[in-house]
């Protein structure tokens, strides 16, 4: 199901920009539809989890997929930045069910021994997806316009399906016997352990989209035509995916702490080069580190969000982590379309730059022990 919507993402992620610049938009109309598409998706992450705790996994995940199958013939259809930015919104909604109800259902199923490898190839799956849905539509584009569009419909209803036939609930629903004053002490304890994950979210959240939403315009810059540009996202997808599978093979071997620190590392140099980037050499330098950087985050945090709480309430853990990223997401591309449109381009990379070096702080000075589910051994 990941990979059929993350081709679909990969085909579109690259036109979206460009088309909306053939209409007339700026850097902050840019970044003014990835700030809708955040904004959507924090309001439903704040709940999607949450009530997956409740109404179980499937009847959101379908919720989901049925928002987003709209959202693709939305975009087929759409003939304004306007309609353009309502159906990001409506993306938006989806992916902020999508993602934390996903994530709490492959760890429903995983044992904590094996959580990185888990988490891996889900993030895999997601990363290989989106890899070769750029690269498609990076050569569609190059070839035909604007007609990617089309496809992703497609893919959204095969998504839909194999979750309405082949997902079986397996989160028992049960009668929750337990007081509104414990449920609140569990989520106060969820959100004292959860929090330097939530800070290395949104720094996480804000640099992959700002990234992904200017990739294109920057590249277009130094003169990479259309087919260039979707095989310049595929090339950075390709090295997330390929750091998903490293992450996990070796963060059960070197722990969250080394994979969290490298992952922030790599992800900081990666916009201090950007930054400083003045030839095109530089610039797939730092396309080569964020994309590495960012590979080795995502199946991390979960992992560690995972390991830290129990089934009844792992929905809710997902979606604080995702609420992160949404709030990144949504306040660092407002960010940087107002610097783009009224500073400089230089100043969007500058603030990336000062957001990953406070989350590379974060991860130093965290102690991230791996002590099992904490959450279970103290409540």
């Amino acid at each position: 199901m990941i990979f059929c919507i993350s081709v679909g993402e990969g085909l579109t992620a690259p036109a979206i920009p460009l088309l909306a610049k053939s209409w007339g938009a700026g850097y902050l109309e840019i970044g003014l539809l990835m700030t809708g598409y955040g904004l959507a998706y924090i309001v439903m992450t704040i709940t999607a989890g949450h009530l997956s705790d409740h109404l179980g996994r499937k009847i959101m995940l379908s919720i989901s997929l049925g928002l987003s199958l709209a959202a693709s013939i939305g975009y087929y259809l759409a003939g304004s930045i306007l309609v353009l930015s309502f159906f990001r919104i409506i993306e938006g909604a989806s992916r902020g069910i999508l993602w934390p109800v996903s994530e709490a259902a492959i760890a429903d199923n995983s044992e904590l021994g094996n959580a990185g490898q888990s988490m891996g190839k889900f993030a895999a799956s997601y990363g290989l997806g989106v890899t070769l849905g750029t690269i498609i539509g990076g050569a569609v584009m190059l070839n035909g316009g604007y007609t990617v569009f089309v496809f992703y419909p497609v893919l959204g209803t095969a998504a839909f399906l194999i979750i309405s036939m082949g997902f079986t609930n397996c989160h028992c629903l049960e009668e929750r016997r337990i007081s509104l004053y414990a449920d609140k002490i569990k989520w106060q304890r969820i959100l004292k352990l959860l929090w330097p994950v939530g800070v290395i979210g949104f720094a996480y959240g804000g640099f992959l989209y700002s990234i992904w939403a200017l990739l294109s315009a920057l590249a277009n810059e130094f003169g990479v035509q259309v087919g260039g540009i979707g095989i310049l996202f595929g090339f950075f997808w390709g090295l997330r995916t390929l750091s998903f599978l490293v992450c996990q093979k070796l963060i059960n071997k070197w722990g969250s702490k080394s994979m969290l620190l490298s992952g922030l590392l790599l992800c900081t140099v990666g916009s201090g080069i950007l930054l400083l980037a003045k030839s095109f050499a530089l610039f797939l330098l730092a396309t080569f580190l964020s994309g590495a950087g960012t590979g080795l985050l995502f199946p991390t945090v979960l992992v560690l969000v995972m390991e830290r709480t129990t089934e009844e309430n792992r929905g809710f853990g997902m979606g604080f982590l995702e609420l992160s990223i949404a709030i990144g997401i949504v306040g660092q591309t407002a960010v940087a379309g107002f610097l783009g449109h009224w500073v400089g381009p230089g100043w969007i990379y500058f603030s990336i730059f000062v957001i990953n070096v406070l989350a590379l702080f974060v991860g130093v000075i965290t102690r991230l022990s791996n002590q099992g589910n904490l959450l279970q051994a103290e409540i």
